[in-house]
C-alpha cells in the first residue's frame, strides 16, 4: 500500500500548508506514505515559509523540491514523478494532490484500498466538494471531435435530447453517491497506480495548465486500464484558488484554455481533429459575432467578448508539435 502523493505549490504557501496538514491526519493510515512538495518557481517567499512548515510540524514524510522556473502543472508534477526511484523506490500508487484542496477523514486509506482491490483500474478519483459543501464535476466525458462539433455550435444545449450524447458535462447520475468508471477525471485529486506510470509514461508537459488530465485518462483508457470515480471518499477543493487572477491574469487563462482544447485533440485524435475542430471554433464564433453586429450588439461587453475570441481562434497558430 505505499504510496507517494505529489503536490505542486506556486505563490499559495498558507493553502499548501493548510493541505499538508489534511494529509499529515492520515498519514499512519496508509503506511510508508511520502509526500513531493514541489515549489513551481514561486517569486515570492514560499519556498522559505514551506520549509518552516515543514520543520515546525516534523513532516519528516515530506521532500521539498524547488524548481527554478514555473513549469506549469505538468512539469511540476513531472519533476517529482521524474524522481519516483529515488523519492520512493516502493511505492505502488501515486497521488497527484492540488495544493487547494482539504483532504476529508479516511479518504486516504479509503481510496488505495479500493486502487488495491481492483487491478483492473489504473487511475481513480473520489468526491470533489466546494467549500460550501455542494459538488464539484470532476468526471466529464472525453472531448472527442464528433462531441466538440457539436458543442462547438451549442447543440447540446439547443437541443438537449437529441444532442445529450455530446453533453461533456455528462449529466444525468450522482456524483454525490454513485461508482462508475469515466473518460476522464479532473487533476485536483488522481491517484494513479505505479504500474500505469511505467507503462504509459508520465504527464505531457506540452499542456502547462489545463488539457494534461484528460489526456492522461485517455492514455491510462487506451492501455486497457480503468478510470474510477469512487463517491465514497471525499475531499474539498477550492477550485482555482490556486489560479485565480492575482496567479494567472484572466487573458492568460482563457489563453490556455483554447491552447489546452486543441492540444488535446492533436495528442489525442490527431492533427486532422485538431484543424477541423479550430475551423468550426471560428465558424460559430465568426456567427455568433455577426449575430450580435445585426443585432446592435457590438459594443457591448458581449460583442467585446465575442470580438476578442474571434481575434484570438484567428491570429492563435495550430497548438502542438507531433
Amino acid at each position: 500500500m505505499s504510496l507517494l502523493i505529489v503536490v505542486i505549490n506556486f505563490r499559495t504557501p498558507q493553502l499548501t500548508i493548510d493541505c499538508l496538514s489534511s494529509v499529515a491526519a492520515q498519514i499512519d493510515q496508509v503506511p510508508g506514505t511520502r509526500l513531493a512538495l514541489v515549489d513551481n518557481g514561486s517569486p515570492d517567499d514560499s519556498p522559505a515559509l514551506l520549509a518552516q512548515a515543514i520543520a515546525r510540524n516534523g513532516w519528516a514524510w515530506i521532500t521539498l523540491i524547488r524548481s527554478p522556473v514555473n513549469r506549469g502543472f505538468a512539469g511540476g508534477n513531472n519533476l517529482a514523478l521524474q524522481s519516483l526511484q529515488t523519492l520512493h523506490p516502493d511505492a505502488s500508487f501515486v497521488l497527484l494532490l492540488n495544493s487547494d484542496t482539504i483532504l476529508l477523514p479516511g479518504a486516504l486509506p479509503y481510496c488505495v484500498q479500493k486502487m488495491q482491490g481492483d487491478a483492473s483500474v489504473g487511475l481513480m478519483s473520489c468526491l470533489l466538494l466546494n467549500a460550501d459543501q455542494t459538488v464539484q464535476n470532476t468526471a466529464r466525458k472525453m472531448p472527442t471531435p464528433l462531441r466538440l462539433a457539436a458543442c462547438s455550435f451549442g447543440l447540446p444545449w439547443l437541443f438537449p435530447r437529441a444532442f445529450a450524447w455530446a453533453n461533456l458535462d455528462d449529466p444525468g447520475w450522482d456524483r454525490r453517491t454513485e461508482v462508475r468508471n469515466v473518460d476522464w477525471v479532473g487533476g485536483a485529486f488522481m491517484l494513479i497506480r505505479r504500474q500505469v506510470l511505467e507503462r504509459i509514461g508520465l504527464l505531457d508537459d506540452r499542456f502547462f495548465f489545463y488539457g494534461e488530465d484528460a489526456e492522461f485518462c485517455h492514455r491510462v483508457r487506451k492501455h486497457g486500464w480503468w478510470v474510477r470515480y469512487d463517491s465514497g471518499a471525499a475531499v474539498v477543493h477550492r477550485a482555482a484558488a490556486s489560479s485565480d487572477a492575482a496567479m494567472l491574469p484572466a487573458s492568460r487563462r482563457t489563453a490556455l484554455v483554447w491552447q489546452a482544447r486543441y492540444l488535446l485533440q492533436r495528442r489525442c485524435f490527431g492533427l486532422p481533429a485538431e484543424l477541423l475542430i479550430r475551423f468550426l471554433d471560428i465558424a460559430a464564433s465568426t456567427l455568433r459575432y455577426f449575430k450580435l453586429l445585426i443585432r446592435g450588439r457590438k459594443n457591448t461587453p458581449q460583442g467585446a467578448a465575442q470580438r476578442d475570441l474571434l481575434a484570438l481562434l484567428l491570429r492563435w497558430p495550430v497548438a502542438g508539435k507531433g
